[in-house]
């Protein structure tokens, strides 16, 4: 049996597209693209793909950017909610950065500062979304 799996392996091995370079892609881009996906599902995306809400709420006077009430949303919540997320996860990544310079206290309280306050500013503007959403 053994030698069965291993010319099955063989042959699997030898077995290549011809024309078609498969090679491994950038981790970098891997890294932007699944932080672009968690953005997407942590602001809503598969509700807006799927119920399809308006961009805008027109009004007589201005239109409105947001629902009032916190069962829908619309595209232009979604936005600010990716927006908001992108600078906290950018706050965390630069915290998580301030660790590597330990020889470097300087630059190390700067990144962590600058990641602090990122977070900070991130977690504030929720809140206002969240403040402004309810009519307070």
């Amino acid at each position: 049996m053994s030698s069965l799996f291993r010319r099955i392996r063989r042959r699997i091995g030898r077995t290549r597209l011809t024309g078609i370079p498969l090679r491994r892609p950038s981790s970098i881009i891997l890294v932007f693209i699944m932080t672009a996906v968690m953005l997407l599902l942590f602001a809503g995306g598969v509700y807006n793909i799927m119920i399809q809400p308006p961009v805008l709420l027109p009004t007589a006077s201005n239109p409105i950017f947001y629902y009032y009430g916190l069962q829908e949303q619309s595209w232009s919540e979604s936005f600010v909610a990716i927006l908001l997320f992108a600078v906290g996860s950018a706050g965390g990544f630069l915290s998580y950065r301030s660790t590597r310079y330990a020889y470097k206290p300087r630059e190390a309280a700067m990144l962590l500062a600058v990641g602090i306050i990122l977070m900070f500013l991130a977690f504030i503007g929720c809140e206002y979304v969240i403040w402004a959403k309810r009519g307070l």
